[in-house]
């Protein structure tokens, strides 16, 4: 079953097609890091967000290095909040680096321990978490993948993500807080999550974490669209009854596109000649 979902893995991020490896696939072995994350590196290049990326997914690969103490959670809390961006928990991590950066370079070795401390961050995981930056920050430009001088746009960088994380897309079942998921799956968004309090239409999710039921973890919006470009081979389409445009002088359809079960575009009108043309020139005769 193991190896199963590796191929299944391989497969969702584009590095093995008919159980061979794609060049996607040899570049993605190049990283030492989960395939996922690899994945969402080489994709921040297409979208010029390397940096931010990079920031990430080194920090998805470590333990949060933010701390939650039984007895302080008030003021944990409260600390941490400063950097949440509203909608994404993965933003909220570039948030806290620029901040650990900034803090880092202005003050003593000692003065930036107590600093973390008070701040209730894991020293030791925050020099991880750099540590890891710098060495997938090397690796990255063996492979070409170098950060760029201006700041990657949000919309960007959840679009690099996304690339990783096709199967954890989650759409909102209705009014409620639940989330439907890959094969038809059910998870709910953590109330500390900074995509809680809006509960978007769309998210995706860094990780799945079955507790007593199964939740999302590390979350942010999305717009749906952006996963057609990306899955390729794992859409499934579906068209409705063809009908005569007037306006277009043609012959059209509805089109609906499914990833995983997860309807990502509903009812999109498309020319019904990609669907079948012998049937479209018909229409166009009679």
């Amino acid at each position: 079953r193991s190896v199963r979902d590796g191929y299944a893995l391989l497969e969702e991020l584009g590095a093995i097609t008919d159980g061979r490896l794609t060049k996607l696939g040899t570049r993605l072995a190049r990283l030492p890091i989960d395939p996922r994350l690899a994945r969402m590196v080489l994709e921040a290049d297409r979208h010029g967000c390397v940096r931010e990326v990079l920031i990430i997914t080194a920090a998805l690969s470590i333990q949060d290095p933010r701390e939650r103490p039984t007895e302080h959670h008030a003021a944990a809390d409260e600390a941490h909040a400063r950097f949440t961006v509203p909608g994404s928990d993965f933003l909220t991590l570039v948030k806290l680096w620029d901040h650990l950066r900034e803090q880092q370079k202005a003050l003593s070795s000692s003065q930036f321990r107590k600093l973390c401390r008070t701040e209730y961050l894991n020293y030791l995981r925050v020099r991880e978490w750099h540590d890891l930056f710098s060495q997938l920050r090397q690796v990255a430009g063996q492979l070409g993948v170098r950060p760029g001088t201006e700041a990657g746009h949000p919309d960007r960088v959840h679009q690099a993500l996304l690339a990783g994380l096709l199967s954890h897309l989650g759409m909102r079942d209705g009014t409620t807080r639940e989330y439907r998921g890959a094969h038809g799956s059910r998870f709910m968004v953590g109330r500390e999550s900074a995509a809680a309090k809006a509960l978007p239409r769309w998210v995706v999710a860094a990780e799945l974490v079955e507790t007593n039921r199964l939740w999302g973890r590390m979350v942010a919006a999305i717009q749906p669209e952006w996963a057609e470009r990306l899955a390729g081979p794992l859409l499934r389409y579906s068209y409705g009854e063809p009908r005569w445009d007037e306006r277009r002088a043609g012959a059209v359809c509805g089109e609906t596109v499914t990833l995983y079960g997860l309807p990502i575009v509903s009812n999109r009108t498309i020319g019904y000649d990609r669907v079948d043309p012998t049937a479209t020139r018909e229409m166009f005769i009679r």
